[in-house]
């Protein structure tokens, strides 16, 4: 006879789709200013109930409320000469995205990062379903997903989401974008999900490593795959720590794959080429984007260089949530660089602020400090690709202090070994 559910771990599954579907940043749900405030009301709600809220809480979310309001406030009296609405919208910030997170690390507490691995991996198996359609009937799932017509904000001709899939025909037509805004960003959860998985079952290989790798191979994202490459690196090295014959062969190898694998060095520098290239035509593009009402795509190194022309100096504290505005005022642009996006949001500063705060859960998984880097390595390649370091999902780190444990199926604690974990049979 099968044990009972524990009715409070399927609520906690419930509340981390609802949280994963707020990240995504690509559906009705993340898009409304109504979802987020019901989901924020929904967790303080739950945490209330719970009795989760104590003096620890209050002051863990007081102190850091209270340096955020006076960083950003200090910047935009002291430094940067913008108007009031970029300071509402630093503010914005703090109860929307910040809070969430908070939120989220409250409720769940030790149970965070396994619900979230169980809800990706449910995601993850959603996705390769109407992956499986794309690429077999493109426009017949183009023409459901628009007579569905969720409304999301997104003006990118071709663009349609079905809450848990994203399809833009014409531009990711071979390429899985899940249920985030685009192939990218959907690998850089995918990678987060996995190593948050390895976290938990201590680097083991297993059917859920194996489904989010293959699944990362479908989004056919060059910083993704650098990024997977880094953590199975990590893999190897937290189960072999000794120096041995394998790591000197693997580390040459891997430099000469990128240099003479045309997917990984080549593209890497055609796309650094092209976008200095776009840099010098903005206002060609300008014109032809404008035309057809979009706006400028500046890829990784031309989102970096761009943002360093225009802020400068201004970068060490940042300049705004809203720093779009500013950016422009000149050429309407997209940037997709996330470690300067960050940056232009909250500085430098911010940036070492959350790396150090992750850097501090992963040392509670990894134990070396070599891993550590590793770590941190992992977060910057997948950042500089996507612009994730502002989501919820990373937000999370700033507040994730309990050691998470394992949960199988039935909602139980570290099983043993002959039991499974998130309900799969672990790998022998």
């Amino acid at each position: 006879m099968a044990p009972k559910k524990n009715k409070t771990f399927d609520l906690n599954y419930f509340i981390m789709l609802a949280f994963l579907l707020v990240s995504a940043n690509a559906n009705i749900i993340s898009s409304t200013t109504v979802a987020w405030a019901v989901i924020i009301l929904g967790l303080f709600g739950v945490a209330m109930q719970r009795k989760q809220i104590g003096r620890r809480e209050l002051n863990a979310i007081g102190v850091f409320a209270g340096l955020y309001v006076l960083y950003v406030s200090g910047r935009f009296f002291l430094v940067n000469d913008l108007t009031t609405d970029y300071l509402y919208s630093d503010y914005v910030f703090l109860f929307k995205y910040i809070f969430i997170a908070f939120l989220i690390c409250v409720v769940l507490r030790d149970k965070l990062l396994a619900t979230f691995v169980k809800v990706m991996v449910h995601l993850t198996i959603i996705s390769l379903v109407f992956f499986a359609l794309q690429l077999l009937a493109p426009t017949f799932m183009y023409k459901i997903f628009l007579t569905l017509n969720f409304p999301t904000g997104n003006t990118i001709p071709g663009y349609t989401n079905a809450l848990f899939f994203t399809y833009t025909q014409g531009f990711h037509d071979f390429s899985n974008s899940g249920f985030v805004w685009e192939p990218g960003a959907f690998g850089c959860f995918l990678v987060l999900t996995l190593m948050f998985h390895f976290f938990l079952n201590k680097f083991r290989y297993d059917n859920i490593t194996i489904l989010l790798i293959l699944a990362n191979i479908t989004t056919f994202s060059t910083t993704n795959y650098l990024g997977l490459l880094v953590l199975i690196f990590l893999s190897y090295r937290y189960r072999v720590p000794k120096i041995n014959i394998y790591v000197l062969i693997l580390v040459p190898a891997s430099i000469l794959a990128f240099i003479f694998i045309p997917f990984l060095g080549d593209k890497i520098i055609e796309t650094y080429n092209e976008d200095m290239r776009d840099l010098k035509h903005l206002k060609v593009l300008e014109k032809y984007y404008h035309h057809n009402r979009m706006e400028i795509p500046l890829n990784r190194f031309s989102s970096m260089w761009h943002i360093i022309d225009t802020f400068q100096e201004k970068l060490i504290l940042g300049v705004s949530n809203k720093y779009n505005d500013v950016l422009n005022k000149a050429y309407t642009v997209n940037i997709s660089n996330g470690v300067f996006d960050f940056i232009a949001k909250f500085g430098i500063i911010g940036l070492l602020v959350l790396l150090y705060k992750y850097a501090a859960v992963c040392a509670k998984y990894v134990i070396r400090w070599e891993n550590v880097a590793y770590c941190l390595m992992i977060i910057l390649v997948l950042s500089f690709g996507e612009p994730i370091l502002f989501l919820p999902i990373v937000m999370m780190f700033l507040f994730l202090k309990d050691k998470q444990t394992a949960i199988d199926k039935y909602g139980r604690e570290e099983p043993q070994d002959n039991e499974p974990v998130y309900g799969r049979a672990r790998a022998r």
